[in-house]
């Protein structure tokens, strides 16, 4: 089957066969939407070397993760494949696997800089139009990045130095809209199990969530503040903590979900009632939260916007346009569930 057999079959010329497959030219959506479905029921694929002989591109990126077994990774992905492919774009994918040689260990990510500078280079030399480069940990990446020849966009990290683009989600704003809703509930003595003591997210999440409770004249104590290092069994050890102090928090922000669900599993094991003997709000919104009982009260990032943001500012990086942001913020969604009263 080739351009001009699908062309017949959509009733069009091989031209506009063509434009649909590259996002070019007066196509409308009905017209391309019908064209790519008889490609896809016929298998037909275009040739892509060929193609990249006579135009110098090739109608493929590259998509390069950290480790694709992190929570954000998969939705960040399908973001970006949902948004380069309706633009004929094919997609290859680089897993480096951090996740099972550094852990939540932060900080011993900078010694793997020279490998993953090393691959990044190696995909610089492939033959693929841009990179989107995708972090397993939202953190300051200028250091980690080559000068390339091809395009490049940072998801779920960013660059201080001002060199390359990004796309990540708010950190701070939507931490104040928690300790707000918390208040408005009529909490006065409020907990935080925080993340990693090397992860600036965590940092930047308790900074923001003390200043919006300074402002609501309330006073986050210090015995109130547990340490965590994102994973459930954190969440356990500060109920642990919690069932120790004689006056006790009624309500729990944990920085992410996997130790929102730690401490709620261990109260629930211990006769405490959520959210009547004390509330929990976590944060990431993941798998899990659709498994708890009563349902966690949480924050939804916009994974799968930003890897479709991800791939529409390297497309237009590709076809020579400048995006108008160097930097994209994108807002989280507070998301109400029933762990809250």
């Amino acid at each position: 089957m080739n351009m001009k057999e699908i062309a017949q079959l959509a009733g069009v010329t091989a031209a506009t066969v063509s434009n649909a497959i590259n996002g070019t030219g007066n196509v409308s959506e009905k017209k391309r939407k019908e064209i790519m479905e008889i490609i896809e029921k016929e298998g037909y694929s275009p040739n892509r070397f060929a193609k990249s002989l006579r135009t110098k591109e090739s109608n493929t990126i590259g998509i390069m993760v950290e480790d694709i077994t992190a929570f954000q990774t998969p939705r960040i992905i399908n973001g970006i494949n949902n948004y380069v492919e309706k633009r004929g774009y094919a997609v290859i994918l680089n897993n480096m696997s951090l996740l099972e040689k550094t852990g939540n260990h932060y900080s011993e990510l900078s010694s793997y800089q020279s490998a993953i500078s090393k691959s990044i280079k190696l995909f610089n030399k492939t033959q693929i139009d841009g990179l989107v480069y995708v972090a397993m940990h939202d953190r300051d990446v200028m250091e980690l990045i080559p000068k390339l020849s091809i395009p490049i966009v940072l998801v779920y990290c960013y660059d201080t130095s001002k060199k390359n683009y990004y796309v990540t989600y708010d950190n701070m704003d939507v931490i104040a809209d928690v300790a707000e809703y918390l208040v408005k509930h009529g909490h006065e003595k409020i907990g935080v199990i925080k993340g990693a003591e090397d992860s600036l997210p965590s940092q930047k999440r308790l900074r923001s969530f003390i200043t919006q409770l300074e402002k609501a004249g309330k006073e986050l104590k210090e015995e109130y503040i547990f340490p965590g290092a994102w994973e459930f069994g954190d969440g356990v050890k500060a109920y642990e903590r919690f069932k120790q102090l004689e006056e006790k928090p009624t309500a729990i922000f944990a920085m992410n979900d996997l130790m929102a669900t730690g401490f709620m599993d261990a109260a629930l094991n211990d006769g405490v009632r959520i959210p009547e003997d004390v509330s929990v709000i976590g944060f990431d919104n993941r798998q899990e939260c659709r498994f708890t009982r009563p349902r966690l009260t949480t924050v939804d990032i916009p994974l799968e916007k930003m890897g479709e943001k991800a791939g529409q500012v390297l497309l237009d990086l590709i076809s020579g346009k400048t995006p108008e942001n160097r930097k994209v913020i994108l807002p989280c969604e507070f998301l109400e569930k029933n762990s809250v009263i």
